[in-house]
């Protein structure tokens, strides 16, 4: 993809080298096939053009996961904005007397997007921009309460924090919910059942999505794939035994 690297179209964060990989590229235009979602197509299609924004890019792919819970785009939106995240969080953090750990931080923000799609308003091109990041104020504020005395912030920095205007999605859940060390080893085997997930044919991942994301019934799924139902259990059988022994891979350091 020959696209410039002007504002126009980096103004949403993100890493725009790693969309302009075919790789990358493929697995878009599969998220908006196997969903319907025309706009996303089109969002990608304006990025490759120069004529279209990663920020209303990473917008999409957040409505998408929103509407259709789909785990593909989950991803896409994790690789895209990592590095950017990490970025943010390590420059607010570095006002801290005694740092907090901005991995621990970024971890917590992407089990909050996974977790509450449904908070999310797809409103204009920055939507996903501002909501991330609204996320990451009020993650670092959360790190801050729970560490106590031990981590202090500067004056300047608190009132950013608290006074920045995008209103938190997150206010009540956060509060109730003490995601913690559990949520960050959580969110640790997702990325690893995600890598698995990614090396399944089409036609495994096509079941797994009916039958654990959607809800689908297996009879209904076996009819939509076009195979038997005996087949279908024996395609998700195989389909979870892949992701893993894949996940077991990597936890387990397995050949």
């Amino acid at each position: 993809m020959n696209a410039r690297r002007d504002g126009s179209r980096g103004g949403g964060g993100g890493d725009l080298a790693l969309v302009e990989s075919p790789a990358v590229v493929a697995r878009i235009e599969r998220v908006a096939k196997e969903t319907g979602d025309d706009r996303l197509a089109a969002a990608l299609a304006s990025c490759r053009r120069a004529e279209g924004s990663l920020a209303q890019l990473n917008t999409c792919l957040m409505d998408n996961f929103r509407g259709h819970r789909n785990l593909e785009a989950y991803s896409l939106l994790y690789e895209i904005n990592y590095r950017e995240f990490l970025l943010v969080i390590g420059k607010r953090l570095r006002f801290m007397a005694n740092s907090l750990d901005p991995e621990d931080v970024l971890e917590d923000v992407f089990v909050s997007i996974y977790r509450y799609p449904h908070k999310f308003r797809d409103e204009k091109e920055f939507s996903f921009r501002n909501w991330s990041y609204s996320i990451i104020r009020n993650t670092i504020l959360k790190h801050l309460r729970t560490h106590g005395p031990a981590i202090s912030a500067s004056d300047s920095l608190a009132e950013s924090l608290e006074d920045e205007g995008e209103q938190d999605p997150l206010d009540r859940l956060e509060e109730q919910e003490n995601r913690g060390e559990c949520g960050m080893r959580w969110l640790l085997v997702l990325a690893n059942y995600l890598t698995a997930y990614g090396k399944l044919s089409d036609r495994e991942q096509r079941a797994l999505q009916l039958v654990e994301v959607e809800g689908v019934r297996y009879r209904e799924a076996s009819e939509r794939l076009g195979i038997k139902l005996e087949n279908l259990k024996m395609v998700i059988c195989r389909a979870r035994k892949k992701i893993f022994r894949g996940i077991g891979q990597v936890v387990g350091g397995e050949s």
